[in-house]
């Protein structure tokens, strides 16, 4: 039952959820709307952040196991973050090469952050 704990609880099942709010919002909305490409743009430059800031909080949640968390955080984090990006702005009405851009600008946000977060992260355990 420990594995089961173990792998059930983590980076991937945060991502996991993201990825099914994004989903929840996207089938809610409908169809591709004008009203709403404003708030896709915005979220790509907030999702990073905010995606990874909770992440980096499961090094203090006691059900996650320590060991390889940092390498599951930056997998999940890739990963989970590059399906939820990329599908969140296929809800945009428009594919042009703004959504393109605000794509490249998410991922390099989450990049930035998962520097920060693991540095933060390293000095910490000093």
């Amino acid at each position: 039952m420990d594995i089961l704990n173990d792998l059930l609880v983590g980076p991937e099942l945060l991502w996991l959820l993201l990825a099914l709010c994004i989903r929840f919002v996207i089938k809610w909305s409908g169809a591709p709307s004008e009203k709403l490409d404003a708030w896709w743009i915005r979220l790509t430059y907030l999702l990073p952040p905010l995606g990874v800031s909770l992440t980096f909080g499961l090094y203090y949640c006691p059900l996650v196991d320590q060991r390889w968390l940092l390498f599951r955080i930056w997998a999940s984090c890739l990963v989970g973050g590059n399906y939820v990006l990329s599908r969140a702005l296929r809800a945009h009405s428009e594919q042009g090469p703004g959504v393109g851009t605000a794509y490249i600008m998410g991922m390099s946000l989450m990049f930035v952050a998962l520097v920060i977060g693991s540095l933060i992260l390293m000095i910490r355990q000093f």
